[in-house]
């Protein structure tokens, strides 16, 4: 095979490759799916609702309402809902589930239930909105950046980065507004407290150069073994 020919069917490989992958992203937002999946590393397991198979979670893939997912203690994944944009990191040793319905406007009702872990909520323009649910708490997104911290008693800690987040008790319906700057702590036993954290009890961010993507980069193998990588830009419809 000469080498024109060899080009053609990398070429033609690729094609194919990014064919796929901007309709998924196409399918993401005009089905059913709520999320799409743009970064994982390690170990991460995608349970789809109403089935009992376990995957490894995998970037491009889908999310519909009722889908589960855990990182294990290397995994870390990245997901974007399709309405807004916003985006959910979720550490190692965090297990949740997510949940969105859309509205006539294609607005999606979003909450993610989160059972223990942490994770990073970054919100730039919201539509719909958002909720992250923890065995003792509500966090309602009122702002743009935050952590949630859910420790292995439900205690569950919010730490706004910029905006503001209402944190409800669940047990006792108190409420607070937490400010930039602040941790709002949630307890079991219906205690809501507020202080200042310091740095060293923020939580850092894996991937902070991740941003709502106008474009993906896949990485392609050619049977020699090495590597090249395929950029695909795409835009809104």
């Amino acid at each position: 095979m000469n080498l024109f020919n060899k080009m053609m069917i990398g070429f033609l490989g690729i094609f194919l490759i990014t064919t796929i992958l901007v309709r998924q992203i196409e399918a993401a937002t005009e089905s059913k799916a709520i999320a799409l999946v743009l970064k994982t590393t390690g170990e991460v397991k995608l349970k789809k609702a109403g089935t009992d198979r376990v995957l490894p979670l995998k970037f491009g893939s889908t999310l519909d309402n009722g889908d589960w997912i855990r990182a294990g203690d290397d995994g870390f994944a990245v997901l974007m809902f399709t309405d807004d944009k916003s985006q959910i990191k979720i550490s190692a040793k965090t297990e949740v589930i997510i949940e969105g319905k859309r509205d006539a406007n294609s607005n999606i009702t979003k909450r993610v239930q989160m059972e223990v872990g942490q994770l990073l909520a970054k919100v730039d323009q919201q539509r719909g909105s958002l909720q992250i649910a923890t065995p003792t708490s509500v966090a309602s997104v009122k702002g743009t950046e935050f952590w949630v911290v859910v420790l292995d008693d439900g205690t569950t800690q919010v730490i706004t980065l910029e905006g503001l987040v209402e944190l409800l008790n669940t047990q006792s319906g108190r409420v607070v507004d937490v400010q930039p700057g602040q941790r709002g702590e949630s307890s079991p036993d219906g205690e809501v407290n507020q202080d200042i954290p310091p740095e060293e009890d923020i939580p850092v961010d894996q991937d902070p150069d991740q941003e709502t993507p106008h474009s993906i980069q896949i990485d392609v193998q050619d049977e020699e073994g090495r590597t090249r990588h395929v950029i695909i830009e795409y835009e809104e419809r």
